[in-house]
């Protein structure tokens, strides 16, 4: 059946954006972030991808098990921990690592007494998981008594990373007292952190947005790398061209009404495959590398775009919505008033995937639907 929208996965893109992390991060190991069915880029495809990562982490422990069964070796850190008691048993079956981020989880691996290796996490104002420093230090010895328990260190997730007016300077202040008390490795940053702070980078820095080339500081490119590539892009196919008078409306609510004659495409794909009903009119797409704008509400199969510069565009010609050069999905997210990584998960099933193995070469897969800142001072 034909799918007049498509997504490509540049697995090369995914590499060198991993190597880059890698040169950013330092000494520190980078473990991938696949929560999320790696953001939306698959699950197993971008774990296989990254054959030589230091390690991964994910939330769900049956992704962990799905990796394991998939022939990943490297370390995989379960980032809330166990969601339920029988995952203390997954864990130690699989070799998986635990993030210990609330009481009833202590209270499950004290009662288990396996062999696992536990992260405590630091609460330094997130305010949704975690134990305050006092807390987490107690913690710490608690389980360092035990023989079973390798509290292998502590980890910490900035509320405020990506948000450039906002210090780190309090949160980094709080996490810093349960590392000096205890003189164990950590794990603080994310991208945003591992971009701005480079003595947050620690031992292990967890990364998933440089990974898929989402700027968590859009539109501010200033601590961006300009060597990150696109991974995603999501295209579709022109279903129908034609004229728009002045003064006529398209789309539904009548959104968008022609100030002058238009010559207008009508592209194959909608919310129903997850491009996001919440992009405005003037929203970019991609024609044959020139940006045309998209005109009134996407519908749920279609949208619209304006080819009045664009004669030569006919039906069956490709529209990129996201993920070229020069449109990337930060840009698109922007205009919806959200993030990229909501667009590129939101992608549907029906939305047939094109895997890029090499540079030049596209390996269709029909079945699956699928430079650092000044650091901080150390208080």
């Amino acid at each position: 059946m034909t799918k007049t929208a498509y997504v490509e996965i540049h697995l090369p893109a995914l590499r060198r954006n991993y190597a880059l992390a890698k040169t950013l991060a330092g000494t520190a190991r980078v473990w991938a972030v696949l929560k999320s069915d790696a953001y939306g880029h698959g699950l197993t495809r971008v774990a296989l991808a990254l054959p030589d990562a230091d390690g991964f982490a994910l939330i769900q422990p049956d992704d962990a098990v799905t990796l394991r069964h998939a022939g990943i070796g490297a370390p995989i850190l379960l980032l809330e921990g166990a969601l339920e008691e029988g995952d203390v048993d997954t864990a130690v079956q699989h070799r998986l690592e635990l993030v210990l981020r609330s009481e009833h989880q202590l209270q499950w691996l004290l009662k288990k007494a396996q062999p696992v290796t536990a992260w405590v996490k630091v609460n330094t104002g997130m305010n949704r998981f975690g134990f305050n420093p006092e807390r987490a230090l107690a913690v710490v010895r608690q389980l360092q008594a035990t023989p079973f328990c390798r509290v292998a260190g502590l980890m910490t997730h900035f509320a405020c990373a990506d948000q450039l007016g906002t210090p780190l300077d309090e949160p980094w202040r709080r996490f810093m007292q349960v590392v000096d008390a205890t003189g164990l490795p950590f794990t603080a940053a994310n991208s945003a952190a591992l971009l701005r702070e480079t003595c947050t980078h620690g031992a292990v820095a967890r990364v998933g947005g440089l990974l898929y080339n989402n700027n968590p500081f859009y539109p501010d490119t200033r601590l961006w790398p300009a060597a990150a590539e696109p991974v995603m892009r999501f295209a579709a196919r022109i279903v129908h061209v034609g004229m728009l008078q002045a003064g006529e409306s398209i789309g539904y609510g009548a959104a968008f009404t022609a100030r002058h004659d238009m010559r207008i495409g009508i592209v194959g794909a909608g919310y129903g495959d997850g491009y996001p009903r919440a992009a405005p009119s003037g929203t970019p797409v991609q024609v044959n590398g020139q940006r045309a704008a998209l005109l009134g509400r996407v519908a749920m199969n279609v949208l619209a775009i304006d080819l009045s510069a664009l004669p030569e565009v006919q039906i069956g010609d490709e529209v990129t919505l996201w993920g070229a050069p020069g449109l990337s999905c930060d840009e698109i997210a922007w205009r919806c008033g959200t993030i990229s990584e909501e667009l590129q998960c939101a992608l549907t099933s029906r939305v047939p995937i094109r895997q890029i193995v090499a540079d030049a070469t596209v390996s269709a897969i029909p079945d699956e639907q699928t430079a650092p800142a000044q650091c901080l001072a150390h208080l």
